[in-house]
């Protein structure tokens, strides 16, 4: 049965790291220097050459294009062949991938780490370079982001909060922080300086060890036997100051004349080391400052300090930080491999999230009934409705509510109680003696009678307040009366009381003519009539108003009489 492996993979300026998950507790770790080495007839190859198979003369090997990654100029070979360095670091992850999964165990998913200081560009060219190896389904992500992710996984879930990464490789220090919680990621931009590096603390050791070994300056410089010697010294420096790490002193041999068959030792104790790298590293905590300003936060809000890279394993590295700021600083037992341990704890997230969740078994038949429930019924179709108008009653409607609205407004049509109003006013032009004869009949008087007011007598005005008689219509009033007056409201005059029987009435007082106009010029106009001043009437009740509260009239009211005008 083949077993999925979830692959975490960091390629790194000095070595390269791939951890396998297996789930089981028990990882795979695969590290080589980040050297590749390329052959016309055969497939790259990550690392020095194995013990005693050499190098072929044909073979060619490249490093240091990790750095190289987005730079436009090609890195070229000592046989003269240009390289891009993506494609470069592409071969690397497939090596490596090559080199973990076997015909029983393969990968499931693939993590690969970035290096922090890699620009939004840089990343997108090295995701183009994996698309053309073939490796599309490889997940490339921030390395702090990653080894965040480790730190969760050792220590349990962090919560919403802060970390400060301090990677301390052999080409730079890189300072980032990493925001922890629901909403992870780096904040800010990382800082990096290539004055703070592994390779520059092993430059520094091997000059103190050249300083005090036996012999020392007897050697040409320009040899070039000499020269393998010095990278062999360096190499052995960088190895002390690990083993420092762990004890308390070491001990470095010394070979560099050819002709001294005598090897000059040199002790090298870890406070010496410290007294040589205190300096820089104490240089490195204004970095965190500047790094921790420049992501929003303060000091006080970073949670911890988490060491990554081979530098975090220096002692004084944890010892300064925690001094200078407070804070507690963790390190996993080998701080090289931190990134790709929390990648392939990423790519086991990943893989269990892709998985296919299976659907729960039934433990019920699937013929249960469902529990009825009361739907409300819907209207039926037979239910009756409301009738409705066609569209020639509606029109009718319509043009008999805008009639009457006119009359309203115009004033020729008031609303009172006992009586309606009286008939149009170009009817009094053909009003008589008869005709006031006939209201004084209606009203119990005759026509002439001194008892009668002036209007009832009056044969222009008598008929412009002719009520409809109701008398025989039983409980109609008889005696109640309306009439309009010139549309005008006079509700302000006295209201005269009835005359008594037989008693002489009062003569109506005459209304003031209307001041005469300008005279016309001369010539053959006929004169004009001079109006007839209206009788006003002796007793005003109200004003009538419409339904949407104009006046339209004047409402008169006499027990007994009708009260008329001059229309209107």
């Amino acid at each position: 049965m083949t077993e999925r492996l979830a692959l975490g993979i960091t390629v790194g300026s000095s070595n390269s790291v791939a951890v396998a998950a297996a789930g089981d507790g028990g990882d795979r770790v695969v590290t080589h220097p980040s050297v590749l080495r390329l052959a016309a007839d055969a497939p790259p190859a990550l690392g020095a050459p194995a013990p005693g198979t050499g190098r072929h003369s044909s073979d060619v090997q490249l490093e240091g294009f990790v750095a190289r990654v987005g730079d436009p100029v090609d890195m070229l070979a000592e046989d003269g062949t240009a390289h891009s360095a993506a494609d470069l670091v592409s071969a690397a992850v497939a090596c490596l991938m090559d080199e973990i999964s076997t015909q029983a165990r393969e990968y499931g998913s693939t993590v690969v780490c970035h290096p922090a200081w890699w620009l939004r560009h840089t990343v997108d060219i090295q995701r183009a370079a994996l698309d053309r190896e073939g490796l599309r389904e490889v997940t490339l992500v921030p390395e702090p982001t990653a080894a965040v992710r480790w730190l969760e996984s050792a220590h349990g879930p962090l919560g919403d909060g802060a970390v400060l990464v301090y990677d301390l490789g052999a080409t730079g220090l890189t300072v980032s922080v990493v925001r922890t919680g629901d909403h992870a990621g780096v904040l800010g931009t990382p800082l990096r300086t290539t004055d703070i590096a592994g390779a520059e603390f092993d430059l520094l050791t091997m000059r103190y060890v050249l300083a005090n070994a036996v012999l020392a300056n007897d050697f040409d410089p320009f040899d070039p036997v000499v020269e393998r010697k010095l990278s062999a010294l360096r190499e052995q420096c960088r190895t002390a100051k690990e083993e420092l790490s762990i004890n308390t002193a070491t001990v470095v041999q010394v070979r560099l004349n050819p002709a001294d068959t005598h090897s000059g030792n040199v002790r090298l104790v870890r406070g010496e080391l410290e007294d040589l790298l205190r300096g820089p590293l104490l240089t490195s905590t204004e970095l965190i400052r500047d790094a921790v300003h420049r992501a929003g936060l303060d000091i006080a809000d970073i949670g911890r300090v988490l060491l990554t890279g081979g530098g975090g394993a220096i002692p004084l590295v944890a010892e300064l930080i925690s001094t200078e700021f407070g804070l507690p600083v963790v390190a996993a037992a080998d701080p090289a491999n931190t990134g790709a341990r929390g990648a392939a704890v990423l790519a086991a997230d990943l893989a269990s999230a892709r998985t296919p969740v299976a659907p729960p078994v039934l433990t019920e038949p699937a013929t249960k009934e469902l529990p009825s429930v009361a739907i409300s019924s819907l209207p039926s179709a037979e239910t009756p409705r409301m009738p409705r108008f066609g569209g020639r009653r509606r029109a009718a409607i319509v043009a008999g509510a805008a009639v009457v609205i006119g009359l309203l407004a115009t004033g020729t049509v008031a609303i009172g109680t006992g009586a309606q109003p009286g008939p149009n006013p170009a009817s009094t032009e053909h009003s008589s003696p008869a005709r006031a004869a006939e209201i004084a009949a209606t009203t119990g008087g005759q026509a002439g009678d001194p008892n009668l007011p002036a209007a009832a007598t009056n044969p222009a005005t008598a008929n412009a307040g002719r009520p409809k008689t109701d008398a025989g219509q039983p409980g109609s009033p008889a005696a109640t009366t309306v009439a309009v007056v010139n549309s005008q409201s006079v509700a302000d005059q006295p209201v005269a009381p009835p005359a008594e029987p037989g008693a002489p009435q009062p003569a109506p007082q005459p209304q003031p003519a209307p001041a005469p106009g300008p005279a016309p010029a001369p010539g053959n106009y006929p004169a004009p009539t001079p109006p007839q001043p209206p009788s006003l009437p002796t007793g005003v009740l109200k004003d009538p108003i419409d339904s949407v509260g104009n006046t339209v009239g004047t409402v008169l009211r006499a027990p007994g009489q009708i009260l008329g005008g001059n229309g209107g």
